[in-house]
Parts: C-alpha cells; sequence; structure tokens
C-alpha cells in the first residue's frame, strides 16, 4: 500500500511539473465579443439579417471556406448572386483568393463589403485586428483608402508637439469609449438602392478616423451616403464587369443590434431587391470571420469535447498507475543465447543480404567438395559424371539438381528448399 501511495505521490508531481512547464496558465476570464457570423444572436451577429432573409423566401447561404469555392456554391445560378463580407477579417483574404473573387464578381454578381473603416466596431479589436487592413481591402475592393486629415489648428507647427499628438492619439484609438459613440448616414443623392431612406443608424465602440475611396484602373466610385457630422462619404458603389461591389464605411450597420433602427433594414431590402435575380443566392462570408469548415486550431484546441477527454485520459492513467500490478521479475544480468537461436539469427542474416541463386551456388560448391573427396575427383572438375554412375543415386533427381545448378549459375529464380533437400538425400546415398 505504502508503494502505491508513493507511486500515486509522484505522478501527481509529474503532472504539476508538465502543468507548469508546458500548458498555458489560465488568464483572467473577459467577456468574449461576437462575431458579424450568419449563426450569431449576440450583439454583432448577423442572425437576425439572415431570419429576415428566410421570412423573405430567400434561404441565406453560410460561406464556410475560401473565395474559391463561391461559383461551387452559386453553380445553379452563376449570376445574379449577393455576397455579404465584412470586415476586417479573422482570416483575411488570400492572395490565390483574390482571381476567383473578382472573376465571380464581374460575372453579373454583388460584392457588399461592410468595412470598420469610418466606424470602428468592438468585434475589430483585440484577435480582429488586421495589420494589413489597407492591403486585404483592395485586394477585395481594387479599392483604395486614404485617411481624411481634418484641418489642423491655427497653432504655430512644431514637430515635437506633432509627433506627441500623433503619440497620443494612437494610445486615445486603442481604449473602448465609455459611451459607444452614435452616428447618423444620410443619402448623397437620388438612387435605386437609397429609394425610401431619410437616414441610417451606426456606432462605433472606439475612436475612428474617416476615409475615402478611390479607384484604380479609371473606374469611377459613386458616393450614395455621407456622413453629416464630418462631411465624409459612407456608402459607394462600383461597377466591376457585370457585377458591382458595394462598401459601407461602417461596419456595424446590419448587425443584430442596428439592423431595426432607423432605415438599416430598408437599404439591405434594396441592396437585396437590386442584387439578387430570380434563382440567385444571398452569400454571407461567415468563413473569413471566424465560422470555417476547414481546420481551425482555435476552435480545436477550444472544444470542450476535447478537454472531457482528456480528463478521461488522465483518470484512467491515474487509476492503472495505483491499480494492483504484479510485479516484473528480476531477471538475470547474463542471459546466454543457445546454438539454435544464433543459427536462427545468422540464418536470417544471410536471408536478408544474400540472392537465392547465390545461396544456391554455394550449396552447390559445398556438396561438390564433399563429393571430389569422397570420388578422389581433381578440383576443377564437376562431379555429374561420376554422379551418373552410381546407381544409388536415382537419374530424375540427378537431371533435377543438373537442371538447378544451371539456372543458379544464370541467376534465375529457384527453389531454395527443394535443392536443400535434393542435396539431402544425395549426400546421404553418395557419402
Amino acid at each position: 500500500m505504502k508503494e502505491r501511495l508513493t507511486t500515486l505521490a509522484l505522478a501527481v508531481a509529474a503532472l504539476a511539473c508538465f502543468y507548469a512547464l508546458f500548458l498555458p496558465h489560465p488568464t483572467a476570464p473577459t467577456e468574449k465579443v461576437t462575431r458579424p457570423i450568419s449563426t450569431e444572436a449576440g450583439p454583432n451577429g448577423y442572425l437576425a439579417l439572415a431570419q429576415w432573409l428566410r421570412a423573405e423566401g430567400l434561404e441565406p447561404l453560410s460561406l464556410r471556406e475560401r473565395y474559391g469555392h463561391l461559383d461551387a456554391l452559386t453553380e445553379a445560378s452563376p449570376a445574379g448572386n449577393l455576397l455579404i463580407a465584412t470586415a476586417p477579417q479573422i482570416y483575411p483574404i488570400r492572395e490565390s483568393e483574390v482571381s476567383p473573387l473578382r472573376d465571380w464578381i464581374e460575372a453579373g454578381n454583388t460584392l457588399l463589403v461592410l468595412a470598420g473603416l469610418s466606424d470602428t466596431p468592438e468585434w475589430s479589436m483585440g484577435e480582429g485586428i488586421d495589420s494589413a487592413f489597407p492591403l486585404h481591402f483592395n485586394q477585395m475592393t481594387s479599392l483604395s483608402v486614404a485617411q481624411i486629415v481634418p484641418e489642423p489648428k491655427t497653432t504655430k507647427p512644431s514637430p515635437k508637439r506633432d509627433a506627441k499628438s500623433r503619440a497620443e492619439a494612437a494610445a486615445a484609438a486603442a481604449i473602448k469609449l465609455a459611451t459607444p459613440d452614435h452616428i447618423e448616414i444620410r443619402p448623397r443623392a437620388a438612387h435605386p438602392l437609397m429609394r425610401g431612406i431619410s437616414a441610417l443608424a451606426d456606432v462605433s465602440e472606439y475612436p475612428s478616423a474617416k476615409w475615402r475611396l478611390m479607384a484604380s484602373d479609371g473606374y469611377a466610385v459613386l458616393e450614395l451616403a455621407y456622413e453629416p457630422k464630418s462631411q465624409a462619404p459612407a456608402l459607394w458603389l462600383l461597377k466591376s464587369g457585370d457585377g458591382q461591389i458595394i462598401v459601407s464605411a461602417f461596419g456595424n450597420v446590419f448587425t443584430n443590434k442596428l439592423i431595426g433602427q432607423r432605415d438599416n433594414a430598408k437599404l439591405l431590402a434594396n441592396i437585396v431587391n437590386a442584387s439578387v435575380k430570380p434563382g440567385g443566392q444571398v452569400i454571407i462570408d461567415d468563413a473569413h470571420q471566424g465560422l470555417v469548415s476547414f481546420y481551425d486550431p482555435t476552435a480545436f484546441f477550444g472544444d470542450k469535447r476535447l478537454h472531457y477527454t482528456l480528463w478521461l485520459l488522465l483518470a484512467l492513467w491515474l487509476v492503472f498507475i495505483v491499480s494492483s500490478q504484479p510485479l516484473r521479475s528480476r531477471t538475470a544480468r547474463w542471459d546466454p543465447l543457445d546454438v539454435s537461436t544464433f543459427v536462427r539469427a545468422t540464418g536470417g542474416f544471410l536471408a536478408r543480404v544474400l540472392t537465392p541463386a547465390a545461396t544456391a551456388r554455394r550449396l552447390f560448391e559445398n556438396f561438390f567438395d564433399d563429393v571430389r573427396r569422397a570420388a578422389d575427383i581433381g578440383e576443377d572438375e564437376l562431379p555429374w559424371e561420376w554422379m551418373r554412375s552410381q546407381a544409388q543415386l536415382p537419374g530424375d533427381q540427378l537431371e533435377e539438381l543438373q537442371s538447378i545448378h544451371q539456372r543458379a549459375r544464370q541467376g534465375a529464380k529457384l527453389n531454395l528448399i527443394r535443392l536443400q533437400n535434393l542435396l539431402t538425400e544425395a549426400r546421404a546415398v553418395l557419402l
């Protein structure tokens, strides 16, 4: 009993050392920020958007793969589809996705990008920060972004003061606002997408800047809405081949917490009516926001089923350690091998490194040496004639031995067991 208690104590100490050295230590619990995905019922999710689409007879599709799977997802209706993507993304767009996404748009589909440019949603901070967001945004839309810098105050410029102001602004941008900044968005001019809309509502949980878009390749960008307070653009439309790209500078407008405010739902209805043709689909990009069907190590190690399995294995291991185990008998230091084991090991080694033909030639050489000594024949002479003159050896066995000997000299395939049996019988009658 004492030995088992000692074993249990040492096992627990080994586990404690392993935990201290290799496993991450738990951090203080924090409120998890919900993501803009179609299955999320929290304030930042798109579940209300998905349920509204279902109520209107449009079953939304959840994209849980990279953009290269869009063609397969809309194979039944290659044109007249709407893809709703939110940015910044946890899994940003890759180089391999750019061409498939643009080809899909130019085939006659619509990309709606809800970009956290002029607002800073809480889901875009923390693990949602994308340090290369301008590049990834350009890859998605072929549009470039430029910050709208407010006019400086009429004070004497000072490089030292300007550097300090920029540092203070950068530090303040990472601090969550005590009260979210409520933003109003108004239509810029009459347009079918803005029909029936007087104002849109948005919120920003963190300080944000204002941005404008610039199109490359000579394409024109149409401004559809603006923010009255700063006069900054808020909604853009860009034609791309037979399709179009709609960009919102505000990423929160269609989340659960805001889709029912002001005319946000009306804007979504206008976009769906103008983009989705008969047979078309509304696709919500869940993959780039973390809801993926491919391997996600964070989701795997965060799965409770994995933790339950590990705890069960640990409990079984502890039971095995402290349970009744027969003690192993002490073996002698010197354990000599018998002759048969040595022969078996040597034979196994030779069988692995020698070909059957080489083995057969050696067997014949040993046999011929014994026959020459018995018949007093020269060393260079093959004793076939002498063996043929011996009546004790059957002729068919002698013919078979000669055939096997010829095949061995040619390196052909042969049966070593049959050869050994024939040589044993020949030795018995000749020697």
